[in-house]
């Protein structure tokens, strides 16, 4: 294994840099095969992400995290430099480093992976718990607006539907009044009417009276 790690520097394919160690060692696990090979699969979705990324440092401290004296993303980067290898090489070249180096062993990085893993598991759950009720909330306001909203139009129609029946009865009102007045105009017109005739005949009448008994036809004279 000593050989095939000298050769992987030699080859510039990996740099054998000891961390430094921390405070207080972690404890040792058992070695899970399987959980090995899960972390040495797992994406790069355990590193930091570009543009609005999480503050995972923060998260991870947030959560009791301690540093781990070989982190899980380190050891992501170290699989990401020996990717053009096929797997078998792959875990072979990792195994002669973690060999190699007795500061730390390839049970630290697992461990801090599983750590993360959790954590990030209940922070994704918490930003969806968040985002749930920002719905929700969202969702009732809008409903309240459209309510709201509604009600307004719908009183607004009610008074536009009772203005509009004012408006006719109003209207109606108008006409009947407007008909009453030409029908009493009418009538007034054809009483005046027949009583300025019967003072026109009387008229005639009394004038004639007049003419006759004022200008007295000539008397005949007896031979």
């Amino acid at each position: 294994m000593k050989g095939m790690l000298e050769f992987l520097e030699k080859a510039g394919l990996v740099k054998n840099d000891i961390p430094a160690p921390p405070p207080e060692p972690p404890v040792a696990e058992p070695l899970s095969t399987t959980l090995g090979q899960e972390a040495l699969h797992a994406g790069p979705a355990l590193s930091p992400l570009p543009g609005n990324a999480p503050d995972l440092e923060s998260i991870y401290a947030n959560s009791g995290i301690a540093p781990s004296i070989y982190p899980a993303e380190r050891l992501l980067r170290l699989l990401d430099g020996l990717s053009a290898m096929d797997e078998a090489t792959r875990l072979m070249a990792i195994k002669a480093m973690d060999e190699a180096d007795e500061s730390w062993s390839i049970q630290d990085p697992l461990s801090d992976a599983a750590a993360k893993l959790v954590v990030l598991a209940t922070h994704t759950e918490q930003l969806q718990n968040n985002l749930q009720i920002l719905q929700d909330q969202t969702q009732s306001r809008m409903n309240a607006i459209t309510a709201r909203a509604d009600q307004a139009v719908g009183d607004i129609r009610k008074q536009i539907a009772e203005l509009e029946a004012l408006a006719t009865r109003e209207q109606t009102r108008a006409v009947k009044e407007s008909t009453a007045e030409q029908s009493n105009l009418k009538a007034a017109q054809d009483q005046t009417a027949r009583e300025l005739s019967d003072i026109n005949a009387l008229r005639q009448r009394l004038q004639g009276l007049a003419t006759q008994f004022q200008n007295p036809p000539p008397s005949s004279t007896k031979d």
